[in-house]
């Protein structure tokens, strides 16, 4: 870079340059930049070093990880785990047989050596969050030394496990929760739907323990509902939890042992509340109820603005007491419909019991949400759909984003594409559609390009709309962006270029 060039930079207050550094971040140009002189690269270091990812396939060491010079730069760390033991839990039947390499125990990882961990990270002092992640389906945990050696650096605000079990074999002790950093975002990701995971019962256990002892720091939790504590969320007071994520199978035996309203109770300043709950096979979706008709109790959470229920029912007496204050809402099925409809035997052990229309209807027409602005809805039409998207259209009139699986009934006799839009274009702030649309004959509007003409329609009518069609094969899904165009085009969506099919006018 010419001197005088550098002298321009050198010019810039700190805070111009740092815009200049984060507009450059995303578009992989603060490297290339940093190479440009030795001043620039020592301007650049703590930006482009703050998020930092390593992948080790042998134990982690020194000569493993991140030069020391960068420890002072690093916010954000990723460990991807690349063990050559990832497999060992693995069916014989299904694998090369091949002998353990850095673990005696074929469940628990050995490539992330504690001793180093707990050394290392305390030494690195910006440091606030963590992801210790895998992307494979296995049967492959973090024991407690390891998940122990990282939950307890003092500095640490932020910590996500991703796929791997969570102490599979070992509980901690309460002295050892007793040394847990105070951790206010704790993530436990699951991918899919792992009835599997409840063949490990002390992980249910060990993160009763570590979220316990987090209560009164934590804002933001997540966890797979297979192996979510559920008495520690229920026995104890929350105070400063905002968000709440809870997916998978659920268990209501085991699990639910009372309403949600009750079971929830203790999280006065909940702001999101996500439940992405699938349902075992023969159990009624009543039971995911959140406050069941003739129960009584009292709104527990008087700031929620972000609701997820999965099945919902009419009968739930939550819908006519959530707050005004409420922003987004989704009504669905878990997982969305379309992926049993394509391959039924994905998910053989839970069921999809989605909403009619009618059924739908009950429950928004209870609802008093005026600044309500995302609303997503699954449901199958019948004879109410057009009353349905009536509601919709006037009752939540701040509406922006809107998000719609609409189903066929096998018998036929539903709405029309044209009247669903004639409808939904009286919604003047709305910004963006996205619509699953099923044909009669069981398959999507657009399973191939160009888009078929009712799509066509559909856009046509709603001019001026971000428009995306879901677009699946039964095993995958992705929302495709569509406008009236003639041929296929690249267009800027966001910071990102996608390709804007055409559809048949």
């Amino acid at each position: 870079m010419a001197t005088e060039e550098v002298d321009t930079l050198r010019r810039l207050n700190a805070d111009v340059l740092l815009q200049v550094f984060e507009y450059l971040r995303p578009m992989r140009g603060l490297r290339p930049l940093s190479m440009s002189c030795r001043w620039i690269r020592g301007e650049v270091t703590p930006v482009l070093f703050r998020a930092c990812l390593v992948k080790p396939k042998k134990p982690i060491c020194a000569e493993r990880f991140l030069p020391r010079s960068l420890w002072p730069h690093v916010l954000s760390l990723s460990l991807i785990d690349n063990c050559p033991d990832l497999i060992a839990m693995r069916d014989p039947e299904f694998r090369i047989p091949q002998e353990l390499r850095f673990t005696n125990d074929p469940l628990l990882c050995g490539i992330m050596v504690p001793a180093f961990l707990a050394t290392t990270l305390r030494a690195m002092p910006r440091l606030r969050s963590v992801c210790l992640a895998f992307f494979c389906r296995e049967i492959h945990g973090m024991g407690w030394d390891t998940l122990a050696a990282i939950l307890s650096t003092p500095q640490l605000r932020h910590f996500t496990l991703a796929v791997a079990l969570f102490s599979p074999r070992q509980n901690p002790t309460p002295m050892d929760v007793k040394l847990l950093a105070p951790i206010t975002t704790f993530r436990y990701l699951q991918t899919a739907l792992r009835a599997e995971l409840r063949d490990y019962p002390s992980q249910e256990t060990a993160l009763g323990l570590v979220v316990g002892a987090l209560r009164d720091t934590l804002e933001c939790l997540q966890l797979p509902s297979e192996v979510t504590p559920f008495g520690t969320l229920a026995g104890n007071l929350w105070p400063r939890l905002t968000q709440l994520h809870l997916l998978g199978e659920v268990n209501p035996t085991t699990d639910l042992h009372a309403p949600l309203v009750t079971l929830l109770a203790g999280m006065p300043s909940l702001r999101v509340l996500r439940l992405d709950f699938a349902l075992p096979n023969g159990v009624d979706r009543k039971v995911l109820q959140l406050w069941p008709e003739n129960y009584e109790a009292q709104l527990p959470w008087p700031q929620l603005d972000d609701l997820t229920v999965s099945f919902p029912s009419p009968g739930d007496q939550i819908y006519s007491y959530l707050p005004q204050s409420l922003q987004r809402l989704s009504l669905r099925c878990t997982p969305h419909h379309f992926f049993r409809l394509r391959n039924p035997y994905r998910f053989p052990f839970t069921h999809s019991p989605i909403l009619r229309a009618s059924e739908m209807l009950e429950i928004l027409t209870k609802i008093a949400a005026p600044r309500l602005q995302y609303l997503q809805l699954e449901y199958c039409a019948d004879a109410a759909e057009d009353d349905l998207m009536l509601c919709v259209s006037q009752r939540f009139l701040r509406l922006t984003f809107l998000e719609i699986h609409r189903y066929s009934p096998r018998d036929g006799g539903c709405d029309t594409v044209s009247s669903i839009a004639l409808h939904l274009a009286k919604l003047g702030n709305l910004d963006t559609l996205r619509v699953y649309l099923e044909h009669e004959d069981g398959g999507a509007l657009y399973d191939s390009t160009p888009i078929r003409p009712n799509a066509a329609l559909l856009a046509s009518r709603l001019p001026g709309l971000k428009m995306w069609l879901l677009q699946e094969d039964g095993h995958n899904a992705a929302w495709v962006p569509i406008g009236p165009t003639t041929t296929p085009n690249v267009v800027q969506m966001g910071d990102e270029k996608v390709m804007m099919f055409p559809f048949e006018g």
